[in-house]
């Protein structure tokens, strides 16, 4: 164990999704009540992952802050994403830290972005409702060097499934049913 990470079991399914890529396939999904207001309940779907279903029974609610129509009883849709965003970088960060024998103290990440909130509106339809550009900051304490803490960040900008998702176009697929 290294940063609270089994080296074993990590490198054992690096070998498990070689020998069989089907292991590798990780399928998601949540479900959204809406509560009221701009107060929503989300519940998570169970994960596939390979030929393996895990439980994944989650909730949490999301809301607006009162200048945005909410109660301000929950972080909103963009905090929720900023912080997902976050959290599969510090999982890359990390297992790549542990791959490469760093023992890592501390590791904070600031995740940061700008929303013109006439996109939303539909004030100005020339205003991109979603964020321009993000700009993130790994704080980071161990026994690594800035050189290989450098080279960390480029394995998250390259391997994290959620910074990959927003830096590359994702086609989105939409239904309604009424």
């Amino acid at each position: 164990m290294l940063n609270n990470i089994n080296i074993a079991g990590l490198s054992e399914y690096a070998n498990e999704v070689k020998e069989n890529n089907i292991e590798g396939i990780a399928s998601y999904g949540v479900v959204l009540d809406w509560v009221s207001g701009t107060k929503t309940k989300v519940k998570t779907k169970n994960m596939i992952l390979g030929n393996h279903k895990l439980v994944r029974d989650f909730e949490f609610t999301i809301d607006e802050p009162t200048e945005l129509l909410g109660v301000n009883s929950a972080p909103n849709p963009a905090e929720y994403m900023l912080g997902g965003l976050a959290g599969c970088m510090a999982v890359t960060f990390m297992a790549g830290a542990t791959l490469m024998n760093i023992e890592v103290d501390k590791l904070q990440l600031e995740v940061d972005g700008e929303l013109d909130l006439r996109g939303f509106l539909g004030v100005d339809k020339d205003i991109d409702a979603g964020f321009p550009e993000l700009k993130f900051v790994f704080n980071v304490k161990g026994n690594g060097t800035q050189e290989q803490y450098n080279t960390l960040m480029e394995r998250v900008m390259q391997h994290s499934p959620n910074f990959n998702t927003m830096k590359n176009e994702v086609k989105m697929i939409g239904d309604i049913n009424s």
